[in-house]
This record gives C-alpha cells, structure tokens and sequence, in this order.
C-alpha cells in the first residue's frame, strides 16, 4: 500500500515544486521586467475614514502606453504635499478638495488633477493659497459629509469645495459590492420619517488584498480586462436572467440607470447631506462650495441633455443648492463650449475618469466660482501682484 502512495506524493510534490517554479518566474521575471502591471496602492482606515496607506507611491500604466504617478502623502491622501499642515499660515488661503476618484486624480498624474490646478490658479492670481485634497476611490456623497466631519474639519479650512458625480447620489444609500463599500458612510430614509446614519466598518484587508500584492494576479486580472468579464457575470448573477445582456445600453455618465429610478430618495438623501454640510459650514466657519460633472454624452451629441436620464440628478443637485443658498456650477456649459470649438473629448479611451485637459478646465472653473460668488472671496478682491512680492487676500 505504502509503495503505491509513495509514486503519488512524490508526483505531486513535483507537481507543486514546478508550478512554484513556473509562478517565481512569472512574479520576479515575465511581470517584473517585462510585462510590467499597474502597481498597487492599499487602503487603510485611519481615524474612522478609509484611505491610501500613508508614504507610498504607484505608477500606472494605461493602455495607450502612458503613465501616471501616485504620491500618497503620510495623511493617506494622493497629493504633492508630503503632509497636510495643521497650523495655518496667516493670509494663506486654505481650500480643501473633497471627493472620490475624481480628487484623487485617477488616470494623470498628481500635478495634473484639478485640485492642483486651483492651487497653481490661485497663486498665479495674485492669491497665496494651498489646496489639500481628500479623495479616495469609489466614495459617495455620504462618505464625503464623513469625511468632513472626521477628517477635513481638522485642518480648518477656509473653504471646502465638493465635487460631484453621478455615482455619488444612489450610493449614498444603496450598498455595494467591493474591497471596502462598507467602509462608506451610509445615509438611509426612515419609514417613520427622518434618516438614520449607518456607520462605515473599519477596512479589513481580505483575500482581494492579498491577491493584488502579486504582479502575476494584476496583470492577468486587470492587463486582460479579466475583472470586467467576471464583474458582468457578477452582475448578470445579482440582475438575474438576461436582463444585462445589453449592460452597455443601460449605462450612462458611468451610471446604471437603474439605479437612479427612485429619484425621491436621492432627493431626500441628498437634500440631508448638504443640509448637514450646510451645518458643519457654519460650527466650524469654512465656505462651502460645489462643482459637478456634466452629461459629457449630450456634450458629444448636441441633444438636449434632460434626453438622458442622468441629467435629472444634475437638476437634483442644482434645485438643492439653490434651495440651501450653496454656490454650485455644473460643468455642463464649459464642456459644451470648449468641444464645439475644439471637438476633443474629456476623457479617456478606456476609461470614463477627466483626462488632464478635463482636470484644466474643472480646475479653472472652480477658481472662478471661488473668486466671483460673493458667498464665497467674491467680495474680497485680491490686490494685485507687485513686481518682487506676492500679494495677499484677507481672508473671508
């Protein structure tokens, strides 16, 4: 009996012994030196609010052969600035950029987000001003009220500006699959009336995190597209049937739309959150200040965006500031404008993230909110700059 085992085990130790071979080849060879992945940046909770592991830096390759760089400063935020200073600089304007993917600056480099382009803009104007960002993957606009409270309001900023997507209004509410969705703050209607607040848990790293520690696993599952394949079986399983056969006809503005028919509680939800941001303005003295993403597709086609359904949140957000007395600009107009006369789009080819031109242009835009809402430095003019001396702005 033993003699029969024996020829087995020592089969598959053979076995074991040439796939471990054939993996260490592949790990710190083929995938090392050759076929180079995205590299990874992992999340960490601090301070009751996900985020990037502090002190660390990434560089992702897209598909069109570029790259970009990723600096995670020692808060856990991707930013230029090594560290967010606490203490303020007397006649130094303080901004803080609150987000998700968008502030984070997904697809260009760190110098190349919108967030950086306010600081630049500022400066350039005569304005001594620093912009700290705080964005991280996936966050919805429920997450970016945590943020504030938990995080933001700690480094007391003078104005606070929100950036707003799609995704941000039905994700305040419905839970999501992924590495840390309940990490998110969660805003749900009661039946009784009112809201209740669902905490965010703590990120624990699971078999995903470890997965993507691998060069060989980041290359087969993202280089290939592998995760969009497994994420429409996820997606057909949870739908049901052949219901998302046709899921590409169902997106839009990166949104399932869906997802957005209970528009009367997006509206109720919303309608909290910037109510208690509203609140948070005043307890802790900062302006507040947001800006949205367009409907690029009507950007593209020259229809009329309330011809998609998306539009109708960009409507939901404007009746709300209104209503809040919050400064808000759409970037829809700017869009519009500057495709018409140069046709180039605002995104990638392979991704739906704002490609650096986007970035330039939000950024720009949101310079001139800041500067021109009297709610906001729009009664301060800034002195103009002398030839040796930057000038200064009272701040507000």
């Amino acid at each position: 009996m033993l003699r029969r085992i024996k020829p087995i085990f020592g089969n598959l130790a053979l076995l074991g012994g040439s796939l471990l071979a054939c993996f260490a080849a592949l790990e710190y060879g083929l995938f090392k030196y050759v076929l180079i992945p995205d590299d990874v940046i992992h999340n960490v909770t601090i301070n009751n609010v996900v985020r990037y592991r502090p002190n660390t830096r990434a560089v992702f390759r897209e598909p069109d052969g570029s790259q970009n760089l990723i600096t995670v400063n020692a808060d856990g935020w991707n930013s230029t600035k090594p560290r967010y200073k606490v203490e303020k600089t007397p006649g130094v304007l303080r901004v803080a950029v609150v987000g998700d993917s968008y502030v984070h600056g997904a697809s260009v480099d760190v110098d190349k987000s919108f967030a950086h382009v306010i600081e630049q803009q500022l400066n350039a104007r005569g304005i001594r001003a620093e912009v700290y960002r705080f964005g991280v993957d996936g966050a919805p606009l429920s997450q970016y009220l945590h943020m504030l409270r938990r995080e933001v309001i700690r480094y007391k900023p003078d104005v606070v500006l929100f950036q707003l997507i799609h995704n941000d209004f039905d994700e305040s509410y419905r839970f999501l699959f992924g590495r840390y969705a309940s990490s998110f703050l969660k805003v749900r209607p009661k039946e009784s009336g009112g809201f209740t607040e669902v905490a965010p848990e703590e990120f624990v790293p699971g078999f995903a995190d470890f997965a993507r520690g691998f060069r060989t696993f980041r290359y087969l599952y993202y280089e290939t597209e592998l995760h969009t394949k497994i994420r429409h079986i996820v997606n057909r399983v949870w739908w049901g049937g052949e219901a998302v056969a046709s899921t590409k006809e169902m997106i839009s503005s990166a949104v399932d739309i869906r997802n957005i028919q209970d528009q009367d509680t997006i509206w109720d939800v919303s309608h909290y959150v910037l109510r208690q941001i509203k609140y948070m303005a005043t307890a802790y003295d900062f302006k507040p200040a947001f800006v949205m993403d367009g409907v690029r597709e009507a950007v593209y086609s020259g229809e009329d965006r309330k011809t998609y359904e998306v539009a109708e949140l960009n409507e939901i957000a404007a009746e709300l500031t209104e209503e809040l007395d919050l400064p808000f600009v759409d970037m829809q107009d700017v869009f519009a404008a500057h495709y018409r006369k140069h046709k180039t789009r605002f995104e990638f080819t392979w991704d739906w993230h704002w490609n650096e031109l986007a970035n330039r242009l939000v950024g720009e835009t949101a310079v001139s909110l800041l500067l021109d809402d009297p709610r906001l430095l729009g009664t301060k003019q800034p002195a103009r700059v002398s030839e040796n001396r930057r000038a200064t702005i009272t701040l507000p």
